[in-house]
Order: structure tokens, then sequence, then C-alpha cells
């Protein structure tokens, strides 16, 4: 059996390399992609959102920090045709007959139009097919969208560089006790298993229920697992029965590599119960600080699990989702993350039949308010993207995400949010903080 920790916080532990150069790998690549954005960004002088974010995100580009950065760029810029002929040879070959076929774009047209796209607005391959860029594959259209590589690796950074954000939202155990403090109600944390020690913040018997098991720090869904109670005894999906004590043991085993915790695992709303497949369905909602520093709504969707999983209802895990209207609930069409264009687009959920397209997210109106609340509970953030379950007694806080991944809503909403209001405020927040200069 663990023992039992009587200290709270742990320092943060060293990436495991094969981590680290998956994440230098991945700086590199929006590196890659980001060098015509920043080129361009040189000679940007307007006011418009899209002059300020790509101005900013430009002079940042062009001043790494650190021997890391300044490796990668130099990297980035040798090895971008490699990258860039690599992605969209990958990509075609994987969706460009699907797309032929349902949107009557040639396959040599596709490749054109990923090679212009990226030379003109910083598109890799993957994102062309994502927004499904070969609808409209004009630059102005492409340049709408705000691109991962100039949000999370840019203007978040930026962002965060010079407001240093002082509430917790990495670390999934103390995001929960922020949000008790505040009497924001988040999805409360059992127990907590760090380096074989547990942390227990609940009572034994508290224990007695289905389990939801993650990592502290992690993302995308990675490294979660569902626990059934029956009797005494958890069992995973597809595993064996094991006691608490053993179930306990395996977790200890397991934060040797990577901390843990336990949370109860929340059912949805019924009216909600269709639109998944025993897995908890979120919806993501992003706010931002507006022009006089109080939360607003920009975003929303809805995440689902289909198939095989029922687990986590993550896009990154095959989840599919839909976009929200943020004024009445309603629903829109359903598909995949985009990288794989064999799913399309879907009216009703694929597992069930239910429909999806027209649907109404019940509690709609307190899931805006709270998430609203829930900002200003983080207001030292300007951005943050919150993933709330709505249950029968309504909702509650799963997660909140400092980088937000800004894929989910331009996806689903059809269209960039550089000139919506997302894109107004993210320029407005980079003014302020004299960040959008000349490069």
């Amino acid at each position: 059996m663990a023992t039992v920790a009587t200290s709270q916080r742990q320092p943060a532990t060293r990436l495991p390399l094969n981590r680290q150069l998956k994440d230098f790998g991945r700086s590199v690549t929006y590196q890659v992609a980001g060098l015509p954005i920043a080129l361009r960004g040189l000679a940007q002088k307007s006011k418009s959102p899209e002059a300020v974010i790509r101005r900013a995100y430009a002079h940042r580009y062009w001043h790494p920090r650190g021997i890391a950065e300044l490796a990668g760029l130099a990297l980035a810029t040798i090895v971008s045709p490699l990258v860039l002929l690599g992605l969209e040879l990958a990509f075609t070959v994987k969706n460009g007959g699907q797309v032929a076929r349902r949107f009557g774009r040639p396959i040599h047209r596709q490749l054109v139009d990923q090679l212009r796209l990226y030379l003109r607005a910083g598109v890799l391959p993957p994102w062309y097919y994502i927004f499904e860029l070969h609808r409209e594959p004009h630059s102005a259209f492409a340049r709408d969208f705000i691109y991962r590589w100039e949000s999370k690796a840019g203007v978040m950074n930026l962002l965060r560089e010079e407001g240093t954000p002082r509430s917790e939202l990495n670390d999934k155990a103390q995001f929960e006790r922020h949000c008790r403090k505040h009497q924001l109600r988040a999805v409360p944390v059992l127990a907590v298993f760090r380096d074989s020690e547990v942390e227990l913040r609940a009572h034994r018997r508290d224990l007695e229920t289905d389990l939801f098991v993650k990592p502290v720090c992690g993302r995308g869904g990675k490294g979660a697992e569902r626990w059934d109670y029956s009797f005494g005894l958890y069992r995973p999906i597809d595993g064996a029965w094991l006691t608490r004590d053993e179930l306990f043991s395996r977790l200890a085993r397991r934060s040797r590599s990577v901390p843990l915790l336990i949370q109860p695992r929340l059912v949805n709303h019924e009216a909600l119960q269709q639109l998944n497949n025993g897995a908890l369905s979120t919806v993501r909602v992003l706010t931002c600080l507006n022009e006089a520093g109080k939360p607003e709504l920009v975003g929303a969707a809805m995440r689902m699990a289909i198939g095989s999983n029922r687990t986590v209802d993550n896009l990154h895990a095959g989840g599919i989702a839909c976009a929200v209207d943020l004024e009445t609930g309603a629903l829109g069409p359903a598909s995949n993350i985009g990288a794989d264009s064999r799913l399309g687009w879907l009216g009703r959920h694929p597992g069930t039949g239910a429909e999806i397209e027209g649907a109404r997210l019940p509690m709609w109106d307190e899931v805006r308010k709270f998430a609203v609340r829930a900002h200003w509970a983080f207001s030292d953030r300007v951005i943050v993207g919150w993933d709330i379950a709505i249950t029968p007694d309504g909702p509650v806080l799963v997660e909140g995400n400092g980088s937000p991944d800004l894929d989910i809503m331009q996806r689903f909403v059809r269209h960039g949010l550089m000139t919506a209001r997302l894109g107004i405020l993210l320029a407005f927040h980079l003014s302020q903080l004299g960040l959008a200069g000349t490069a």
C-alpha cells in the first residue's frame, strides 16, 4: 500500500528525454510554419487586429530567447522545404481523394493550394484540411484564421510573459484548490499520487464510487483512466477487478513517472446522454477579458466521444465536436479535428443516432454565467478555455486551459477568428502591453 504524504506540493519533475525531443520537434515545426507570417509581419503597418497580432508575433519570432529557441529558429530556416514537402505529401495522400470527390477540388490543385497558402499565409498542409481551405483557397480567407504557432507559441506566450499569471491551471490538483477557495463548483480531487506516495483529500468512503484517474499535468486526455465501482471493487473498461488497495498500489507505481490524481467520475445531464457513448461530454467555453477588463464569452464547442473510446471526449483521442451558438446554445454539425477527412460532417451521433445539429444544450444560460464567473476567479489571465460538464446538478468545471487550442473553435464555426471578437480583444491586449510596435 502506498504511504500517505503530508506535503501538498512537490517540485516539478524533469520531463523525460522523449518528451523534450517531441516538444523541440513541435517547436521547430511551428517556427517553419511561422516563417512566412513573421516575414510578412515585418511590413504590417495598419491598426487592424491582423496587423497588430502578426506584428507582435513577428517581433517575438525574430527575438528568440535562449539557446533552444535560437537553435530551433536556425534549424527551421534550413529544414523548412523538407518539412513542407513531407507534410504536403503525407496529408494529400491521406485526404486528397476524399476532398476531390466531395468538393470537386482535384489533387493537383490541392497541392498547388498548399504551397501557395504556406508562402502567403503560413498554412501548414494539415491545417489546409483542418480548416477546409480547399473550400476557399484564397490568401485573404486563410489569413483570417489564427494558427496555433501564432497563438500557443506566439500571442499567448507574449501575454503570459508580460503578465506572469499567478493562478494555477496546469496543475489540476492546485486548480481544484483554487476553485474551491473561490467557491467555484469543480470536480473534487479525492487523492493525489506523486513519487509512490498518496495524499488523501477525502474520506475513504468517498472513494466508493466510479472513479476517473488522470495525470496532474496531463493534456489531450492522455493517460486518463476510467474505473467503474461495484461492491468494493474497481474495474477499468477492459480489465480485471481490483480492490482499493490493489488500485492504489497500481497508481502509486505509475506515479513514479507521472503524478496522478483521482476524481469521482461525473455523468452528463440526461438530455446529453444520447450524445456520448458513456464518456463524459464537456463544453469547451472560451472567455477573454474585454476592453474594460471584464470576462466575455468569445467561443464555445461541444465535445463528444465516439466509437470504442468510452473514457474521454478529447478530439485528439478520436472524439468529435460541434460549434455552440453563444446566444441560444444550439449545436451545429459535428466532425473530428479534420486532419483526416474521411469522417466528414455529421448531423447525428454515429453511435446512438441522436440528433446533434439543431439540438440545444440544457442549462445553457447557467453555463454562460458560470464560465464568466470562473474567469473572474482567474482574472490574472487574459484568455482561458474552460472544460465544463453539464451534469444533472448543473455546470461543473473539469479543467481550465491557459493556452486554449483555437483550432477547436475555428474548425467548427468554419471560419477564422482573426477579425471576430477574439481577434479584436487579443489585439487590444497586445497593444495595451506595448507589444504591437514595429517588428
